[in-house]
């Protein structure tokens, strides 16, 4: 029989067989932290999806990921890459939430250089940097901010208080991978106003070759064969719930339709899972590095 576990391990990031350390109650953040409330979710892991089509708009940090990164190669290795990370700092204890972070600031420091070509907006010879806070922020704010959508989307709205309980613990992540605190908005209110204005300011911007690309290899499933038609029902739902939570500017960059019919499919398949989730068991529901906290006071599904 082909059950729910066989599909979810079809998913790259989704099943892990050795998650990420997580021994303790109080890590890098505390037991009852809201990074770590949002974060074991393991449906919020799907945000980064969101994020990483945020991410693939800014044209001066496509151009250091394009010479840089594996993302435009093998975009699926990045998320799981990216996922493992994050996982160390949400759950890690404080030396492997900091060890996690000496890490990305020496990568940050190798992705360097200047511009060969042009690129949108982004003229040949312009200088480009992954430590520049500018570039990082971005980044930075679009995990954030995808992760609040996601779990409000599927789980409840959270109160202006937790949304901003929230921030300001990320913005300890933040300070982890690099950015001053000074270069990070200092209320999510002001997050919000930032990620708007990059919105609307015109310096977002997606070339036709890497529009098309982004979207084959992070919205199309990664198989082929009977593991490709094992994953295309999970896949559909995942590509609906990803290209309706995006902001519109950002599905207006990409071209992806919407329209009234689309978005009263992508709220029934929200309102199912919000009622099927809580139905589920802990090793579909949680995420890995949140399963190593069994017995926990973290571990309760309080509300």
């Amino acid at each position: 029989m082909f059950g729910t576990e066989n599909v979810l391990s079809l998913i790259p990031g989704l099943a892990q067989e050795r998650p990420p350390h997580a021994r303790e109650v109080d890590g890098f953040f505390g037991a009852d932290s809201m990074v770590r409330r949002l974060h074991r979710e393991r449906l919020v892991l799907f945000s980064g999806v969101r994020a990483l089509l945020m991410q693939a708009c800014d044209p001066l940090g496509v151009v250091g990921f394009q010479r840089h990164s594996i993302i435009f190669d093998d975009p699926q290795t990045r998320l799981q890459r990216t996922d493992e990370r994050m996982s160390r700092i949400y759950f890690g204890g404080v030396e492997e939430a900091e060890e996690t972070g000496r890490v990305v600031r020496a990568m940050h420091r190798r992705v360097r250089g200047t511009t060969e070509a042009r690129y949108g907006p982004i003229a040949k010879g312009t200088a480009y940097d992954a430590s520049d806070p500018r570039l990082g922020l971005w980044v930075l704010a679009t995990l954030a901010d995808s992760a609040v959508v996601y779990y409000e989307r599927i789980f409840g709205a959270l109160t202006e208080d937790q949304r901003e309980r929230y921030w300001s613990e990320y913005r300890q992540v933040g300070e982890l991978l690099g950015l001053p605190p000074d270069s990070m908005p200092g209320t999510y209110l002001e997050l919000r106003e930032y990620i708007a204005g990059r919105l609307g300011d015109g310096s977002l911007w997606i070339s036709d070759e890497r529009r098309e690309q982004t979207v084959v290899m992070i919205l199309e499933p990664p198989f082929s064969g009977w593991r490709r038609a094992a994953v295309i029902p999970v896949n559909e739902t995942i590509r609906l719930i990803s290209t309706g939570l995006l902001p519109a500017e950002i599905r207006g960059l990409f071209g992806f339709p919407w329209d009234p019919a689309r978005e009263a499919l992508l709220r029934s398949a929200l309102l199912q899972l919000r009622f099927g989730s809580h139905l589920w068991p802990d090793a579909v529901r949680l995420h890995p590095a949140a399963r190593a906290l069994v017995g926990e006071r973290y571990g309760a599904l309080a509300a």
